[in-house]
């Protein structure tokens, strides 16, 4: 037998073993994924990395923000904690005023920019906005991306994720022009995130209704989703994503009402 087609025999047939025992599940949807990166890896990466934030970046000291940040994160957390039980969440706001975003990392890291709250009017609607930041941490979202690129460089590029996982696809709500595979792999993420987001929120007593507040907020304000080039969009529109939260609506409802009556 051919050398070279010997050898990728062996790289196939390896590269097929390590797929069939990286599988894992997404909370809530279910969905299977592949992931080849370690909680333990990410949670470290991640931390070194939102640590040189921290110093680089202003902190606000608005006693309201941080209350509110406080006690939504709080709730959620403790809610998805069997989730990913490695995460080391870290709830921070930073001074940005004007600039109405959140960003998670993948080890539990999560930043909030003041400008945010110039928009949430609500705890409720804050946590509309955690929760979808904590779904993209606990569905691994990033840990798959690096995954796929990993698989796709077959080997080559396997060793380097680990280097790059802390900097790369982790702000969810500024990321940068990519093709349009990757912007739709992107979409479905964020699809996936808005669901699950929805049903913690719920979960942790806040209600959900409060979602699609925040939701036609931002299509009023044209953030949160591409409707000129869908196609090149890292979001889908906004209008997908309200079609989609009404959907859930009556699942979530439920679960905060069983929320609700655990808490008295």
């Amino acid at each position: 037998m051919d050398l070279k087609i010997s050898f990728r025999i062996v790289a196939i047939t390896s590269l097929l073993s390590i797929l069939l025992t990286s599988c894992s599940t997404v909370p809530v949807t279910g969905r299977r994924q592949i992931n080849l990166m370690s909680d333990t890896e990410v949670v470290k990466l991640t931390k070194a990395e939102f640590d040189r934030m921290k110093a680089s970046m202003p902190i606000s000291n608005d006693r309201r923000m941080n209350e509110w940040l406080t006690n939504v994160s709080e709730h959620i957390s403790q809610q998805v904690f069997w989730d990913m039980p490695l995460a080391e969440w870290e709830f921070v706001v930073f001074e940005m005023p004007g600039q109405i975003n959140a960003f998670a990392m993948p080890g539990g890291k999560v930043g909030v920019f003041s400008g945010l709250f110039d928009m949430v009017e609500t705890q409720d609607e804050l946590a509309s906005v955690i929760a979808h930041e904590i779904a993209h941490v606990t569905a691994r979202h990033t840990h798959e991306r690096m995954s796929q690129a990993g698989i796709l460089k077959a080997g080559s590029g396997i060793a380097s994720i680990g280097t790059t996982i802390a900097t790369q696809g982790m702000v969810y709500g500024v990321a940068p022009s990519m093709s349009g595979q990757l912007a739709a792999w992107d979409r479905a993420k964020e699809s996936e995130a808005d669901r699950i987001g929805m049903m913690y929120m719920a979960d942790a007593g806040f209600n959900p209704q409060a979602a699609i507040t925040v939701m036609e907020k931002m299509a009023d304000m044209d953030i949160g989703g591409g409707s000129s080039q869908p196609w090149n969009s890292t979001h889908p529109s906004s209008e997908e994503r309200l079609d989609a939260l009404h959907s859930y609506l009556e699942e979530a409802t439920a679960a905060y009402e069983k929320a609700k009556d655990l808490q008295f």
